[in-house]
């Protein structure tokens, strides 16, 4: 502890939660499952005051067009696509 709660597929961070103690991993366990009940649920190590740093890039025919690393404001943690950049 503590780990990350999250579906596997899920958009805006919904049920993705970090607990702290077996009987918080439990009810968020329930509630990922219960948002995406088709798909897995993944629960990874989380962190501390960890930096979050993003490479994303846009392709074509395997050759990379353009590019951008950028490191989140906050630190890493429970978001998805409304991190501050």
């Amino acid at each position: 502890y503590p780990v990350l709660v999250r579906p596997s597929f899920v958009l805006s961070g919904a049920a993705m939660n970090v607990a702290s103690s077996p009987a918080e991993l439990r009810t968020f366990l329930d509630e990922a499952a219960h948002v995406s009940p088709d798909h897995p649920v993944v629960v990874s190590k989380f962190i501390k005051n960890a930096k979050e740093i993003e490479f994303d890039a846009v392709a074509a025919k395997g050759d990379i067009l353009n590019y951008a690393i950028t490191e989140h404001v906050e630190n890493a943690g429970v978001h998805s696509g409304d991190a501050t950049l």
